[in-house]
């Protein structure tokens, strides 16, 4: 196989995920109770479902034409062994164990480093400043702008220490 064929046949392979992420999301978001606003709070999750699907439908449109662009090195998985992609698999793992024991907070910060990790990155500072801060962030847009539900740790409740960037009382 060569290498055009082979970034075309990754490029459906994402399109299809993207497309399931998409559809799923879709499904997720008519679970939210609805208002008689205009704008109401499934708005913006159906928006971004809705946002996948149409990504994935023109990943794979790019990839049936064959308009995909050059091979770049490290590109898909030419370049990776198993025990990357097996690494990657338990960050996901890690993040769901992390955010079932101790909430969405610590998963993000836990499974940041990992990832960092995963990929090579060895700048202890960067890697401990970054976590953090994206975790404040992340917990910030999505507990305290988006008023997404932040529930508790099964084993430690970080909300009491998370509250304050949320705003929450």
């Amino acid at each position: 196989m060569g290498t055009q064929q082979y970034k075309i046949k990754v490029e459906y392979g994402v399109a299809a995920v993207v497309l399931l992420v998409g559809l799923f999301f879709i499904f997720q978001a008519f679970t939210i109770e609805t208002s008689r606003e205009s704008i109401g709070p499934r708005t913006l999750p159906l928006f971004l479902a809705i946002s996948l699907v149409v990504g994935g439908v023109w990943l794979a449109l790019r990839a049936f034409r064959g308009k995909v662009g050059e091979l770049q090195e490290g590109y898909g998985f030419l370049e990776s062994d198993g025990k990357r992609i097996f690494l990657v698999v338990a960050c996901g793992v890690l993040f769901i164990a992390t955010f079932w024991g101790f909430g969405y907070f610590s998963a993000v910060i836990v499974t940041l480093f990992a990832m960092l990790l995963t990929f090579g990155v060895r700048n202890w500072f960067a890697m401990i400043v970054g976590a953090v801060v994206l975790a404040f962030i992340f917990q910030w847009v999505f507990m305290g702008v988006m008023l997404l539900n932040d529930p508790k740790g099964a084993i430690v409740d970080m909300r009491p220490y998370t509250n304050w960037i949320t705003g929450a009382q």
